[in-house]
């Protein structure tokens, strides 16, 4: 069985069914092994898909009259490798009920653009990256809700979904203080299927951090790679330089609270790690959930969008 994705809306009668009908449509033309299911907050169970989701998904071929709503519960979210949200409401409140699978539960839009982070990204650049409700509304607006998720979907195949591997890039460095570490953190990355840049210290020769703090902050502004991680004897060092380069959030953590916290709250594109106060471990589990993490946007935007105009 390949991926399993659970889309969430609000009744599971509109965009969450068209969701699940397209990506289960375009796997098949892609052929993608993707198991594709959606769910409802609020849902009454046993509805039907709206009229008009039905027909926006006709006139593409796709057959939704069978569908029947259900209430999002545990065991969905257990079961799903990846859950989809259509708005930041539903992805706080799906955070509330399970916050345990946090690092899995994404707006779709948003999911899209971490894949595509540094190329291009056209219309998906969005401020919340919400899908709005057409529920009650014309068949025109459902056509038009039925494109936007419909191109978020083609993006997701086309990023390799449902055919292994991992599209996200790493840039990885260290000083001389990390510079075992950074060969375990590679060599674990690339085990969870990450393409990984390192990018040195090459050697336990000392070295300084500015100069290896520098070109990884680069790559990552640069759209060369999306996230950065990076490792000296405790972290201080590396996120002080990290973060003169301008588009830099670099973000020391010594636990994963913090890591998850970094991403959702703060945006921040690389992760600064102590090898010297910091065991393997406990590294190993901060990078997980700092790479499972998302930034939930909103008023947390407003908050890094203010960071962005200082200095």
């Amino acid at each position: 069985m390949g991926k399993s994705i659970l889309f969430v809306c609000t009744g599971n009668t509109c965009r969450s069914v068209m969701a699940e009908y397209l990506l289960r449509h375009r796997a098949r033309e892609a052929g993608a092994a993707l198991e594709v299911k959606s769910a409802g907050l609020h849902a009454f169970a046993g509805d039907s898909a709206a009229e008009n989701a039905v027909k926006a998904l006709a006139e593409l071929g796709i057959d939704a009259r069978g569908h029947r709503s259900r209430r999002v519960h545990p065991q969905l979210l257990a079961e799903a490798d990846l859950v989809l949200a259509m708005t930041a409401r539903h992805k706080e409140e799906l955070l509330r009920l399970a916050p345990e699978h946090a690092g899995k539960i994404f707006l779709l839009k948003e999911y899209v653009h971490t894949l595509l982070r540094g190329e291009e990204q056209g219309d998906l650049v969005e401020k919340d990256f919400e899908i709005r409700d057409p529920y009650g509304q014309s068949l025109e607006v459902y056509r038009q809700s039925l494109e936007e998720i419909d191109a978020a979907v083609k993006l997701l195949l086309a990023q390799g979904m449902g055919r292994g591997g991992n599209s996200m890039r790493i840039a990885v460095g260290a000083d001389h203080g990390g510079f075992q570490a950074k060969q375990t953190v590679i060599e674990h990355l690339r085990t969870q299927g990450f393409q990984v840049v390192d990018f040195g210290t090459h050697s336990e020769e000392s070295c300084d951090y500015p100069d290896i703090a520098k070109p990884v902050a680069q790559a990552v502004v640069g759209g060369e790679c999306d996230l950065g991680i990076l490792i000296c004897g405790t972290g201080i060092g590396m996120s002080i330089a990290a973060n003169k380069v301008p588009g830099i959030r670099a973000a020391l953590c010594g636990d994963t609270f913090s890591a998850r916290m970094a991403r959702e709250h703060n945006d921040a594109n690389i992760l600064c790690l102590g090898a010297r106060v910091t065991g393997m471990g406990l590294m190993l589990e901060i990078i997980q959930a700092y790479l499972q993490g998302s930034f939930l946007g909103g008023r947390h935007k407003t908050r890094v969008d203010k960071i962005e105009t200082l200095g």
